[in-house]
């Protein structure tokens, strides 16, 4: 059976350059769309600094997709490509279940969870500027980032993501939130297990850095 490779059946037609330029364009394009979309919902947000790492996600996505080079080992295979594409779209899943009303009558506990979201998400902000040229959603090797918080973490992106997840789905708890987020947590956990073989494949010094920090067991 032929592996799932849309980058390279694409490549039969148009130059594979041409298509990593096609996609980081159509990337680009979304995110600085969600930077618009943030900036007019500003009002809705009780805690704003929630809203500006937020924001500023989306803004680092953007620069991230202008300003990548193209893989040295790009991603194929349904594990490599659609796996973690399925993945990045799951949390937006959590919206379609209401916030908790117990929890919005205690107005500190909602701010207590708000601000969990925001230094969680400040997490992943922070690694995703790091990699910046070297990031991808799906499974690809660029270069070795070792830097900020990769100096301690492994994955502190897919950490971030994780917590923040989590702490949505108990602003917005409800059985199909649960099910959603072991989903996704078990994705960003392969996700990191499948880009670690391929680092480690590509870069042989990976071994060592990555026995020098963090990740989970």
């Amino acid at each position: 059976m032929p592996s799932f490779d849309p980058i390279g059946w694409l490549s039969r037609i148009v130059p594979e350059d041409k298509v990593q330029i096609t996609i980081r364009a159509g990337a680009v394009a979304l995110y600085l769309f969600m930077v618009w979309k943030r900036i007019r919902e500003y009002p809705q947000y009780l805690l704003k600094p929630l809203w500006a790492v937020e924001t500023l996600l989306f803004l680092v996505l953007a620069v991230a997709f202008f300003t990548r080079t193209d893989p040295i080992d790009r991603s194929k295979g349904v594990r490599e490509v659609l796996v973690p594409l399925i993945g990045s779209v799951l949390p937006f899943g959590l919206f379609f279940s209401p916030p908790s009303a117990a929890i919005a009558k205690h107005r500190t506990l909602a701010i207590c969870i708000f601000w969990g979201m925001t230094f969680s998400t400040l997490l992943t902000v922070w690694g995703m500027w790091t990699l910046r040229r070297s990031f991808s959603i799906t499974v690809e090797a660029r270069s070795l980032v070792t830097g900020g918080p990769y100096r301690f973490l492994r994955h502190p992106v897919y950490l971030g993501e994780i917590l923040a997840t989590g702490m949505l789905a108990i602003w917005r708890p409800s059985i199909a939130n649960l099910i959603l987020f072991v989903v996704f947590t078990g994705i960003q956990c392969s996700r990191a297990k499948w880009e670690e073989a391929k680092l480690e494949k590509n870069f042989p010094e990976y071994k060592a850095y990555a026995g020098k920090t963090w990740w989970i067991p």
